[in-house]
């Protein structure tokens, strides 16, 4: 018996994509987990593409979104001629450039880890679980600096 094609989740449907505009940090994971979709339900047209990441998001947001010159031409004209199709990619691209923040070179700042630190650094209020939540924070962020660049080993 061949296996039925999977389809995409209906508009607030528990197994949705979701993203919450209050984090646009997680912009990009909100993408993947869209990606997936796609490669599970067998989507490959970019049209469509765009058309469900613009389902799964507020009304306000989809209107920005679908009003990006990206989202609606699927190709280019040139005089006579018509250049190559604007990806779902292309797209995505332009939309991750709406909200600052998102691109992997601005994940987290030094200062971020500095406000971190000064934020908990009064120790007499610690419990087990708060400083669990701090170190967890503080490594996630400081692993990422080092990683990058942006801090070196002896500042960890």
């Amino acid at each position: 018996m061949e296996p039925t094609a999977q389809h995409m989740p209906p508009c607030n449907h528990f197994s949705a994509p979701k993203w919450d505009e209050a984090k646009p940090r997680e912009l990009t994971q909100y993408f993947k987990e869209l990606e997936y979709l796609f490669r599970d339900c067998g989507i490959t047209d970019h049209t469509q593409m765009k058309e469900y990441a613009a389902r799964y998001v507020m009304y306000d947001t989809a209107e920005t979104w679908t009003s990006l010159p990206k989202f609606v031409a699927t190709t280019i004209p040139i005089g006579d001629q018509v250049a190559a199709a604007i990806s779902y990619e292309n797209w995505k691209e332009a939309v991750i450039c709406l909200y600052p923040g998102t691109e992997e070179s601005t994940r987290y700042t030094v200062n971020e880890l500095h406000q971190l630190v000064q934020d908990n650094f009064d120790l007499s209020t610690y419990t087990l679980g708060t400083f669990s939540t701090y170190y967890q924070e503080f490594q996630k962020i400081s692993w990422w600096l080092l990683q990058h660049g942006k801090i070196h080993a002896n500042e960890e």
